[in-house]
């Protein structure tokens, strides 16, 4: 209970002061794989739902802005509001973004041009309340939950040889439609936002 789950350290069964190394690759990757059912079971019982990015590059931050704006655009659509709870580590520039995009945020159209003839439309964050809340890992099952995810999603865009001999690479694929917010991205058939 007071080991803090990093997707990564956890398979490879590095940190935690060498405890994991009574624990097998495989009942490491079991685990891991287990951790996805439990995204739908809490889906099924308390509507927890699952937002992602995957970008070509590894920009953070325009992979954290087009979250920003798939979630507000989901909240609108469903007549809510949503809270952001971050892992820490990059309070300022997140915080800065959020209250940027509140202003302006600016949109290409997907369909070559907006009504008014502009290729951008500025569509603020209204979904969005108060500046993102940030929490240590430590202290979070959602973000070592998150984290899980995240770790699971790469492994399934960039399998390692390591990771496909447990199957590790598929445990992404475990989380049903139900517990995937799809509607982000209706041409991925997971609703991965590229």
């Amino acid at each position: 209970m007071n080991y803090e789950l990093h997707a990564q350290q956890f398979l490879s069964g590095r940190g935690a002061a060498g405890s994991l190394k009574t624990i097998s690759r495989h009942q490491r990757a079991q685990i891991f794989h287990t951790s996805f059912k439990m995204l739908n079971y809490l889906n099924q019982k308390h509507e927890v739902t699952v937002f992602n990015v995957c970008n070509a590059d590894d920009d953070q931050y325009r992979a954290f802005e087009r979250l920003l704006n798939r979630v507000d655009r989901t909240m609108l659509a469903r007549k809510s509001f949503a809270h952001l709870i971050c892992d820490q580590g990059k309070e300022d520039q997140y915080t800065a973004l959020v209250r940027k995009m509140r202003v302006h945020n600016h949109i290409p159209s997907q369909f070559g041009g907006w009504r008014n003839g502009g290729a951008t439309k500025n569509i603020p964050l209204r979904q969005i309340i108060e500046d993102p809340q940030f929490k240590e890992s430590h202290k979070s099952y959602f973000i070592q939950a998150a984290d899980f995810t995240a770790f699971g999603l790469l492994r399934q865009e960039r399998p390692t040889a390591r990771l496909k001999r447990h199957r590790a690479h598929k445990s992404f694929g475990v989380l049903t439609t139900d517990t995937l917010e799809t509607v982000c991205n209706k041409s991925d058939p997971q609703g991965v936002i590229r």
